[in-house]
């Protein structure tokens, strides 16, 4: 663990056991049942960005215990892509018509304290698009789309783009949870909302939705701009910078 993750760490500790009593407190005064506090909603992405942990944590109130859970869902803005798929005709394969997949989420991820299909009824997960297989894309073609949404979703997966965590929340003491949403490097600029969902003995008790906006730094976009609309250029570059950089190394050996 690095000293800014273990400070980052430390401090969500000192927050959540340090104030407690005062969390405690503040529950028992007001209607809610659920109190969330996300660490930084503002995350910068530079030229060293390398991913970063989402700290989500809070505190709820429960007679039992042993009955409550937490899901959280975290999604991106949806984008669309275009699909062309091989297919068989004449007994050659070819490529198919383009497929146009809508309401593709940026980036999407599910935490939980244990599987959420005993959390809550599948109709509510259906209804509320938490889990993969609730994901609902649109798409132009009205049949023949099932294995195209299964290679998404695998590809997603594999990239950390998409992400089911159902032991990713860790209920602390009698009252409190905390749960680190692992972002990629490659995640987009924009909005991303963040939904608690708080169940007790399987109904849906209290939810909770906030925002995190990721931006880039100057120099973090005019590197990720360049390397995407003029690649040739991006590349030509870092070669002459990485040409430089091994003259001068070279020059400074020689010279001792």
């Amino acid at each position: 663990m690095s000293y800014y993750s273990f400070i980052k760490t430390l401090s969500v500790v000192l927050v959540c056991f340090g104030f407690s009593n005062t969390i405690h407190a503040a529950i028992d005064e007001i209607e809610s049942d659920l109190v969330v506090q996300l660490d930084d909603p503002h995350i910068q992405i530079g030229s060293n960005f390398f991913g970063e942990e989402l700290l989500i944590f809070g505190a709820f109130s429960s007679s039992d215990l042993s009955k409550s859970d937490i899901i959280i869902k975290v999604r991106g803005a949806s984008k669309s892509i275009s699909v062309r798929e091989k297919v068989k005709k004449y007994g050659i394969w070819v490529n198919s018509g383009d497929t146009i997949i809508d309401n593709i989420p940026s980036y999407y991820a599910i935490y939980s304290n244990r599987n959420i299909k005993r959390i809550t009824a599948k109709d509510f997960l259906e209804e509320n698009q938490i889990g993969l297989e609730h994901l609902k894309f649109i798409s132009n073609e009205k049949n023949q789309t099932a294995n195209i949404y299964k290679e998404i979703i695998k590809k997603n997966k594999e990239e950390g783009i998409f992400i089911e965590k159902y032991t990713g929340v860790r209920i602390v003491g009698d009252k409190l949870f905390r749960a680190s949403v692992q972002l990629p490097k490659d995640i987009n600029e924009g909005s991303y909302e963040v939904t608690i969902y708080f169940f007790d003995d399987q109904k849906l008790v209290d939810m909770d939705t906030s925002k995190v906006f990721v931006n880039k730094t100057l120099a973090g976009k005019y590197i990720y701009t360049q390397a995407k609309e003029r690649p040739l250029l991006y590349g030509i570059i870092c070669v002459v910078i990485a040409w430089v950089a091994g003259l001068l190394v070279a020059g400074l050996s020689r010279a001792r």
